[in-house]
């Protein structure tokens, strides 16, 4: 029996999971699925010990493969959360802007004293 099987699985699974198109609004729970899923990989990595079988051995490269897809699915959604809290952030200056419209003005020119009398 391979003991790696269920970490192979998990593996599997969180890639399918990063594959897959991800809309803004279901981002979070991606998010939230991908982590659970980290930690759970991260438990069975912990309990396997050595010695390993060559079936076993097989099968950790192919995890270290769809590990190298893994990060790279992981970058990309980093990424895309990276640009969209960009934009958020430009569309409250943007909405601020419009409401106070004279905020950032530090000029104080046109301002002449007479000190004559």
């Amino acid at each position: 029996m391979n003991r790696l099987t269920s970490l192979y699985d998990t593996t599997q699974h969180l890639h399918d999971l990063l594959q897959q198109e991800i809309e803004p609004k279901e981002r979070e729970s991606i998010i939230s699925k991908v982590n659970d899923l980290i930690e759970e990989r991260g438990e069975q990595m912990n309990a396997l010990k050595p010695p390993f079988s060559e079936e076993e051995k097989a099968t950790a490269k192919k995890i270290m493969q769809l590990n190298k897809l893994i990060e790279h699915g992981m970058l990309l959604l980093f990424d895309d959360l990276k640009v969209e809290l960009r934009q958020m952030k430009k569309q409250k200056q943007s909405n601020r802007k419009y409401i106070h419209p004279y905020e950032t003005i530090q000029a104080r020119d046109g301002i002449y004293l007479d000190r004559k009398k």
